[in-house]
């Protein structure tokens, strides 16, 4: 049972990070701040839920399930190796750094919410 309650929230997750990335195509910024921004909030969310939630179905839907669609790792390190091989060294190590740096500082500021 609990698979389908993380595929719901992962489904839920994913839908809002898809509309979220469309943002990114219809803004001419040479940098992927619209993925960077998805993954730190989704870390303070992540942390916020972490705190606050003691019920493990739900914490599976909104933590597991949800905050892990709506993250994302994979796109994350596809725009960091595009920024490398595109030899935009310093925006990838800014985007590496921020978004690192951010998502932890976003977890634990959550967690204290």
């Amino acid at each position: 049972m609990n698979f389908l309650i993380v595929g719901v929230g992962a489904s839920i997750g994913a839908f809002f990070r898809n509309e979220l990335t469309l943002i990114q195509a219809k803004i001419k910024i040479d940098f992927p701040i619209i993925t960077m921004l998805i993954n730190i909030s989704g870390a303070i969310i992540l942390g916020i839920l972490t705190a606050q939630i003691r019920n493990g179905a739900i914490l599976l839907l909104l933590g597991t399930g949800f905050c892990g669609g709506f993250t994302t790792f994979g796109t994350f390190n596809m725009e960091l190796s595009q920024l490398w091989f595109q030899h935009q060294i310093w925006r990838c190590f800014w985007y590496f750094v921020l978004t690192y740096v951010f998502g932890i500082l976003g977890f634990v500021i959550g967690i204290h919410i």
